[in-house]
């Protein structure tokens, strides 16, 4: 069961931060390149543009929520 929740949460952070990427790259490439070398960018691009990105947040967020669930579930 842990293991489950592991990959989801590995599969959902993926989605979710290469959709936040994509979207930083509609944006602008300064953008783009930010977000695709520093991870922190990304917080700071949804932050910026809540809009356009809370639902690719939101899946990365669940991934996060998944990785947490595979600890508690893993002991």
């Amino acid at each position: 069961m842990a293991l489950a929740f592991l990959v989801a949460g590995y599969g959902l952070c993926f989605l979710g931060g290469l959709w936040i990427i994509v979207l930083a790259w509609e944006r602008d490439i300064v953008w783009g390149l930010a977000c695709l070398l520093v991870p922190i960018a990304q917080l700071l691009f949804v932050a910026l543009n809540w809009k356009q990105s809370k639902q690719a947040f939101f899946l990365w967020l669940a991934g996060f929520m998944a990785f947490f669930l595979s600890s508690v579930v893993g002991r």
